[in-house]
């Protein structure tokens, strides 16, 4: 897709989306309800494993696979011990790694979005196999190249820095995003935003907007995401904490009411996935050589709260 066309077809699409962005977030702030649950360290992450951002679960729910942010653009399959059990190279940098998703065909998607300066002209997403199945020590993926059709300064002003995505899912035939927030004065909203699965050269379309907070901003950045595996439950993690959107219409995640899940907890947490509907499993980054690095499980069972 030529990147001028693209942005001349979604300039009318995206100013009614942002136009719209204020009255969907308000239900969702209205929703909001403070739970609380335990969050259990069942593993330490292999030393070369220092900085587990995404995480995801493949092969029938038993098999989870992770990489470091940077370094060796590598995915290490890990069982719930820690161990690795397998690897696999991509033949592309690991520049900006922040998460991993899979579709409903067991393709793996890495978010090579990470974008702290809010200034980078073109991200990348790729997409590989069902890994489980991949037979190749270094693999050459699919590419998605994308720009995001609202953005028109690199940088842009700091109130409007919410370009930066540490997060994504993947949802029927879309990838959804979900923006870090670095806005200053700091907003509270993470932005979402939709791409296809198809690899080649899109524009990412705003589609809606979550307020989560209204700060601190560290305490109200979106790390890492995933969706509960019927497709209800949509997880949002932070470094203290996690969201949970429930009950919400398909691919309009602000329609539906929001819970705060606090873990009493705070490390660099930057990868989540769901087991089942009820847990998850959590990684967080080795930081100073003694905090994180960690797998943790999370069991929504346990959780209790109030309004």
């Amino acid at each position: 897709m030529n990147y001028i066309n693209a942005l001349v077809k979604a300039a009318s699409f995206s100013l009614l989306c942002l136009l719209s962005f204020a009255g969907l977030s308000q239900t969702s702030e209205i929703a909001k309800v403070n739970i609380r649950s335990s969050l259990h360290e069942i593993a330490k992450l292999p030393k070369h494993i220092r900085e587990a951002s995404g995480l995801e679960i493949t092969n029938d729910k038993k098999t989870l696979w992770t990489h470091n942010d940077g370094g060796l653009p590598m995915l290490y399959c890990i069982d719930t011990a820690g161990n690795v059990l397998k690897t696999i190279q991509l033949n592309h940098p690991n520049s900006g790694w922040e998460d991993l998703a899979v579709d409903k065909n067991g393709n793996l998607y890495v978010g090579a979005f990470g974008n702290n300066g809010n200034d980078k002209k073109e991200l990348k997403i790729y997409k590989i196999p069902t890994p489980d199945s991949v037979t190749e020590k270094v693999v050459s993926a699919g590419i998605i190249k994308y720009k995001y059709a609202d953005q028109h300064a690199y940088p842009p002003p700091p109130h409007a820095r919410n370009f930066d995505m540490d997060a994504f899912i993947a949802m029927g035939d879309s990838l959804f995003l979900f923006s870090k927030n670095r806005t200053e004065p700091f907003t509270g909203y993470t932005r979402i935003y939709k791409l296809s699965q198809q690899p080649g050269e899109q524009i990412a379309i705003p589609t809606d907007s979550i307020f989560l907070g209204n700060g601190p901003m560290m305490d109200h950045w979106v790390t890492a995401a995933d969706v509960s595996p019927d497709g209800k439950v949509l997880a949002l993690l932070s470094h203290a904490c996690m969201w949970l959107i429930t009950d919400f219409h398909p691919g309009k995640f602000s329609t539906g009411k929001v819970r705060r899940l606090d873990f009493g907890h705070l490390s660099h947490k930057a990868g989540v996935v769901f087991k089942t509907s009820t847990r998850l499993y959590i990684v967080d980054e080795l930081e100073f050589g003694i905090l994180g690095g960690k797998l943790y499980s999370v069991d929504l069972s346990e959780s209790s709260g109030s309004h």
